[in-house]
């Protein structure tokens, strides 16, 4: 949003702010919506609803708005917001009342352990795209090189100080290798929610 779109951190901040809404009103919505449903179904589509959200924007690439990313969050916002709350009460209802805690604090290890992996190696794949794909203009010095292949923040940090006939195609070369690390990810998570789905639609099941 701010270095893609060029937008302001408060404006890509309150653009946010509805998916973070929703994420929030999932979470209690779910508590009720598990009264006539099977929780497992629940999960499965909040899971479903991740791995919708990715494909949308694998499948829209460097055509993709603004509009549609936000829509991409705000559905994911929804799922995780569902699928979180569901997970954790299962979690605790799953043991006796004294080991309550323990397994609250699994569960709460879980989660972090499988965001900071997430972020870990898709971040660490969407960097090997950037780099591959970007193309660095001939007039740059070492320097400037390095520093444009570490991050699409490193290549607009090195294009503020060069002449605009060299700024131009740098960003332009930056935001696309950029939007093909993105594409890269956003596939290997719509896999990864479809397994996901799968796998808890049948344990939950069988478990319930």
């Amino acid at each position: 949003l701010q270095l893609v779109s060029g937008r302001s951190p408060m404006e890509a901040g309150l653009l946010l702010v509805p998916g973070l809404v929703v994420t929030i009103l999932a979470g209690l919505f779910a508590v009720r919506l598990v009264r006539r449903i099977a929780p497992a179904t629940v999960v499965t589509v909040s899971l479903g609803l991740n791995a919708v959200a990715f494909a949308l924007v694998a499948v829209a690439g460097d055509r993709g708005s603004d509009l549609l990313l936000l829509t991409a969050f705000t559905l994911l916002g929804a799922g995780v917001g569902a699928a979180e709350t569901l997970t954790n009460d299962l979690i605790l209802s799953a043991v006796p009342a004294e080991k309550a805690g323990a397994a609250s604090a699994i569960s709460e290890t879980a989660y972090e352990t499988g965001a900071v992996l997430g972020t870990a190696v898709l971040g660490s794949l969407l960097n090997l795209a950037y780099r591959t794909h970007l193309q660095l203009p001939g007039e740059l010095t070492d320097a400037q090189g390095a520093a444009a292949s570490e991050t699409l923040g490193g290549a607009a940090a090195v294009a503020r100080d060069l002449p605009a006939a060299v700024a131009y195609p740098l960003l332009d070369s930056a935001r696309e290798a950029f939007d093909s690390g993105v594409l890269l990810t956003s596939g290997i998570g719509t896999v990864l929610m479809v397994i996901a789905a799968v796998v808890a639609h049948r344990t939950l099941r069988a478990a319930g």
